[in-house]
């Protein structure tokens, strides 16, 4: 059992540990601005600004707007649709319905990441009560699984737009989890060093 619970516990800590630093550096570290920023379209700019996605919503229905009154208008070219996405004003509505989607798809990974890690951390609570009253090994299974669980829900976000407020929020809430998560698993560690010493 003791070997089992060195090898998970340095594997878990090293998985944790390397994932919270790469959380760190996107955060705090990783440089959000280019100096090529001043040149970007005032509509990319709006977009980063967004604190919200009401405020996204407001920007999305006045370009909607803008396309009516092109559409309205006989007098404007007609635009294949296959070519619409790279010619104002469908370019600047795509943009911004692209963000929306965006903003919303990180919204749905937070909330699923804390619903997945408090199933982790309630699995881990579960898998320790048993460890302690019932069965080791049963134990070890639920401490498994619960840490398994977090560290999945905390691993790091391949794909995101760095300085976007969506993405920091996302990036905010994996940062927080993996710290809680690399401290319980310590506190556990050491709970049950002290558990094995005891019976020994």
């Amino acid at each position: 059992m003791r070997p089992l619970q060195i090898t998970l516990f340095i594997i878990g800590l090293t998985f944790l540990s390397a994932q919270t630093f790469r959380h760190i550096h996107v955060k705090f570290f990783a440089p959000t601005v280019s100096v090529l920023d001043k040149y970007d379209p005032q509509i990319e700019k709006d977009i980063k600004a967004s604190q919200s996605l009401d405020e996204l919503l407001v920007l999305y229905e006045k370009a909607r707007e803008k396309v009516k009154q092109y559409e309205a208008n006989s007098d404007n070219e007609k635009i294949d649709r296959r070519n619409r996405y790279e010619v104002e004003p469908y370019k600047s509505e795509y943009q911004i319905r692209s963000s929306i989607k965006t903003w919303e798809e990180h919204d749905n990974a937070i909330n699923r990441l804390r619903f997945y890690w408090f199933c982790g951390f309630l699995s881990v609570l579960i898998g320790l009560f048993v460890y302690m009253k019932i069965d080791r090994w049963v134990g070890m299974a639920g401490l498994i699984t619960g840490f398994t669980e977090m560290i999945a829900w905390t691993c790091p976000t391949i794909f995101g737009i760095f300085g976007r407020n969506d993405f920091e929020r996302l990036l905010s809430n994996k940062l927080f989890f993996s710290l809680v998560s690399w401290c319980l698993l310590l506190v556990i560690w050491l709970a049950l060093y002290k558990i094995e010493g005891k019976r020994r």
